[in-house]
């Protein structure tokens, strides 16, 4: 028997920020950090908030550690919110995530739940039981999973992206389609993520590049937007892979962005899961098979199903291209030999991360390390 989990509600389109109505009358911990603050969309936030006691804390910082989380737990038990409202990208959503399960832990749950506003279109957060938090002695990114995790709600309104930068649209729009291509491929897909997978990659096709060029267009933001959430319902009900087992490794140790590192490794590990068909001439896998199907979902053709997968490789490289993201660690400003060096601890950290365990091909140390060396 398979499962498959739709808990949290979503309002999206214009003017879903009177979602907030809800909380008319009830405590609300407002979760951002220090520029979201002080944005025209916080104004918004708290005007929709008007009849609420609202607190706010902002001092989330990007890849929060266990000591951010630590000063977001300690301002949740001095003013004993009903609910939390996470407003920002992945480092506010995650801290709020965690914050509410530690709190529940002590015995403080939130009786009008965690209510997300994402500001990014490519985490999935908003839908996920998994949050990220980095450990400040080694600096390894720990994803944390549990069902208390769960948003109630999330708002995705376009407001919300109306003013990302271009840079962060590019970030943000890989991950997203990192996590529609992996969860198409993960262990545990199944048909309902199959549909959210390839419907968020076929608007990743259609209105990523357009969001990256102007935020003036409004309709090819609120797309992207809700695309990026349905990858995330994908990846939530399937799992994800090596792209984010790795991702998470080297993030840890190099700071470079979540979605720069996700579109340098995925052509790469493509092309590893489907019988390293880029750097050899072997048969294609039953994996390689799914990466054509979901290949021809966006349109994509070729002479042979081999050739498909190869296409959909270049796809991905041609977006990158568009989209002025790196090709390589190298060209991500990291140091050629420092990264050499760090591969073995890389691969041994990347094996025991939890993405890891649902990639579709069985992977040893030595094969994510040889995935590391090709990426420099």
């Amino acid at each position: 028997m398979f499962r498959f989990q739709l808990t949290t509600t979503l309002c999206y389109g214009p003017d879903s920020l009177k979602a907030l109505d809800t909380l008319q009358g009830k405590r609300v911990l407002v979760v951002t950090d220090a520029f979201m603050a002080t944005t025209e969309l916080m104004n918004q936030v708290l005007a929709e908030l008007r009849k609420a006691i609202v607190e706010v804390f902002d001092q989330v910082q990007p890849n929060p550690d266990v000591h951010a989380v630590t000063e977001g737990l300690r301002a949740f038990l001095a003013f004993e919110p009903d609910a939390i409202v996470a407003l920002g990208g992945g480092s506010p959503i995650d801290t709020a995530k965690a914050v509410r399960k530690l709190a529940l832990e002590q015995g403080h749950p939130l009786t009008a739940g965690l209510i997300v506003i994402p500001t990014t279109s490519g985490t999935g957060s908003e839908v996920t039981s998994f949050a990220v938090v980095t450990d400040p002695v080694t600096h390894a990114k720990l994803p944390l999973t549990s069902a208390d995790m769960l948003p109630e709600m999330a708002i995705l309104d376009p407001d919300a992206v109306r003013t990302a930068p271009p840079r962060l649209v590019a970030d943000s729009g890989m991950d997203a389609v990192s996590h529609a291509i992996e969860a198409y491929v993960a262990v545990g897909h199944n048909d309902f993520s199959d549909a959210l997978a390839e419907k968020a990659l076929r608007i990743a096709d259609t209105y990523l590049v357009r969001s990256y060029r102007s935020n003036a267009d409004l309709k090819a933001r609120e797309h992207q937007h809700t695309g990026a959430t349905m990858a995330g319902i994908a990846f939530q009900n399937s799992g994800l892979g090596i792209v984010h087992g790795l991702s998470h490794a080297i993030g840890g140790s190099f700071k470079v962005a979540h979605g720069r590192l996700n579109g340098i490794l995925l052509p790469h590990v493509i092309a590893f899961n489907a019988g390293d068909l880029g750097f050899g001439y072997g048969g294609i896998s039953g994996v390689g098979r799914r990466y054509v199907t979901l290949a021809r979902a966006v349109g994509l053709s070729a002479s042979s199903d081999r050739n498909v997968v190869l296409a959909l490789i270049d796809w991905i490289e041609q977006l990158r291209w568009t989209l002025d993201l790196p090709a390589s660690i190298t060209d991500a400003g990291v140091d050629a030999e420092e990264f050499r060096a760090a591969v073995p601890a890389l691969a041994a950290t990347a094996l025991k991360d939890f993405c890891t365990s649902g990639n579709p091909v069985e992977v040893t140390e030595a094969d994510l390390a040889g995935l590391l060396r090709r990426v420099v």
